[in-house]
């Protein structure tokens, strides 16, 4: 079985990949995790999410950034909305396998999440309804293998957001676990993807 590097290993690959991967994340965190996706996307009000306690230069950043947003944007549209034992979550998905910016992959994520003052969020508006938010899931596409130095980030933010909670799920993982048990959910997915960009491909070829 290739690994999901092996797979996703070229822009045009990572391009139509990119276009319904949300549905294969999506799904795993509900068939694996216990997740329910409560359809439709929230919106987080940018005057309600509060600055940052702290002085370091990654909270420094993180309020600049949400005090421009402030000033410049209404709210942001996180990518799904979940509910598990009866809490809320805002889920956040990036996947970036081959836009590496020039960094290395610690540094990426790294600049992403001090960049992303939507983990501030306790509370979103879903459905014309304001409801409060228990936690932010966050899927990047790979593990670091730096681990000390990730888990030294992550336990950064989880302790600067509590008692909200941070959970990041790892798209190359997922799809490697969801390629070698053959779940039935993840088939019909590619199988209905595979037809799309099959048509597309007969139509280019003039066969249709």
């Amino acid at each position: 079985m290739k690994k999901a590097n092996e797979i996703i290993n070229d822009p045009i690959k990572a391009t139509l990949f990119g276009k319904f991967y949300e549905k294969i994340v999506s799904r795993w965190l509900e068939e694996r995790e216990g997740f329910t996706s409560c359809g439709g996307k929230p919106r987080i009000y940018w005057k309600h999410v509060k600055y940052a306690k702290g002085n370091s230069k990654s909270v420094s950043k993180l309020n600049d950034i949400l005090e421009k947003y402030k000033n410049e944007k209404q709210f942001c549209t996180p990518d799904g909305f979940m509910e598990k034992d009866g809490k809320y979550y805002v889920w956040e998905a990036k996947n970036w396998p081959l836009w590496k910016e020039g960094k290395k992959p610690l540094e990426q994520l790294r600049d992403l999440l001090w960049s992303m003052p939507l983990i501030l969020a306790t509370k979103v508006v879903y459905r014309a309804q304001e409801k409060t938010i228990d936690g932010i899931l966050f899927s990047w596409w790979s593990k670091p293998d730096d681990v000390e130095s990730l888990e030294s980030l992550l336990n950064e933010i989880k302790n600067l957001i509590a008692p909200s909670t941070f959970e990041i799920f790892y798209t190359a993982d997922i799809l490697e676990d969801c390629i070698e048990n053959q779940y039935r959910w993840y088939l019909d997915i590619v199988k209905e993807e595979k037809a799309r960009i099959d048509e597309l491909f007969r139509d280019l070829q003039g066969d249709s």
